[in-house]
């Protein structure tokens, strides 16, 4: 058993890297790869080497070509990458406040979602003396 080469052509347009094209030949997949980034039609070009293992069954890849654009797109996500990552690390980081503070806070929040039972009462009796007086004057209307 042999192990298995592939060689793809990713572009990268839009923020989003796809693959355009499979090669099993390396120096034809390189020379299209070159070709492609010198067209300038692409953001980025990439030639990805993939190594299927039949006997563990497990595929390795790595970057055998990148373009020359290409760089400073990865660099943009790399730091984006790393602005996300700083900022979530802070963010665990920051001190919660005292326990008192937050169990405090959590007893305010749960008095509010009790409902008031004075209140839907007070409700109710407003509907039905109003439903009330719309039906006596109904009844006084018509004996008019």
């Amino acid at each position: 058993m042999s192990d298995m080469k592939a060689f793809e052509i990713h572009t990268f347009q839009s923020g989003k890297w796809k693959i355009d094209s499979v090669f099993d030949d390396r120096d034809l997949a390189l020379f299209e790869a070159q070709r492609m980034d010198e067209s300038g039609r692409y953001t980025g070009i990439r030639v990805i080497e993939e190594i299927y293992v039949e006997s563990t069954q497990e595929t390795k890849t790595r970057t055998i070509f990148r373009g020359s654009k290409v760089e400073q797109a990865n660099a943009e996500q790399l730091q984006k990458a790393k602005q996300t990552r700083a900022n979530a690390a802070r963010a665990k980081k920051k001190p919660q406040g005292d326990v008192a503070q937050r169990k405090a806070a959590a007893k305010r929040r749960k008095v509010k979602k009790k409902s008031n039972p004075v209140r839907l009462i007070v409700i109710t009796l407003i509907i039905a003396i109003a439903a009330g007086g719309a039906m006596f004057g109904l009844q006084f209307a018509q004996g008019m």
